[in-house]
């Protein structure tokens, strides 16, 4: 996503590769198919940036980010929003953590980094973004909650994948899904991690 000013107020462009699946339709929105892979939209246009939940599946991550900055006009800001699974190394019991730890080795074969939110201040400081802030945030939450009823749904549908790919056996899975039916039972996964800060050139 990113937004440009204009002189009768904001005009808001998306970018995505796969357009059939938005059903937004408002004022000064418009949607375009892009890679951000591939190179910047719109070099030096942009007031502001911003991409959450998208840099964590993108196999060129710095190159990712480098186009996002060059879309900004100076003094232009940028906001990145990625989670990070640092809550789940604590995760209890320790067949949760277990399941975890299984989970991330089986997401780093395919290409997925849920760890990339703790990497995105330095990143943006090695490209010269300025003024960098950020903060991190993390859903406490029980089994049966939506949280829960998320990853109930995510895990069933990914068995399978999980179990072929040898980093998961069905008795981890199992005792996750067992967790996340019981409302007795508390946790923490993602830490969103949200960072900000501003491109050189302009007060």
């Amino acid at each position: 996503m990113a937004c440009q000013a204009s002189r009768s107020g904001w005009t808001s462009h998306s970018r995505d590769l796969d357009l059939s699946l938005v059903e937004v339709h408002v004022p000064n929105l418009e949607f375009r198919k892009e890679d951000i892979v591939i190179g910047p939209v719109e070099p030096g246009s942009f007031d502001l940036v911003t991409a959450r939940a998208v840099l964590h599946h993108v196999a060129d991550a710095d190159k990712a980010i480098a186009n996002l900055i060059a879309s900004l006009r100076p003094g232009g800001a940028i906001l990145l929003i990625e989670p990070d699974f640092l809550p789940v190394t604590i995760a209890e019991p320790p067949e949760v953590r277990a399941f975890w730890s299984g989970w991330l080795a089986w997401s780093r074969d395919r290409g997925i980094d849920y760890h990339i939110g703790r990497t995105l201040a330095p990143r943006l400081a090695a490209l010269g973004i300025e003024k960098i802030g950020g903060t991190a945030e993390t859903a406490i939450y029980n089994g049966t909650s939506l949280w829960a009823d998320y990853w109930t749904q995510t895990v069933k549908e990914l068995r399978q994948d999980l179990t072929s790919s040898g980093k998961l056996n069905n008795a981890l899975i199992d005792t996750l899904l067992g967790c996340c039916a019981d409302p007795a039972w508390w946790t923490q996964t993602i830490a969103f991690t949200a960072v900000h800060g501003y491109a050189p050139g302009r007060e």
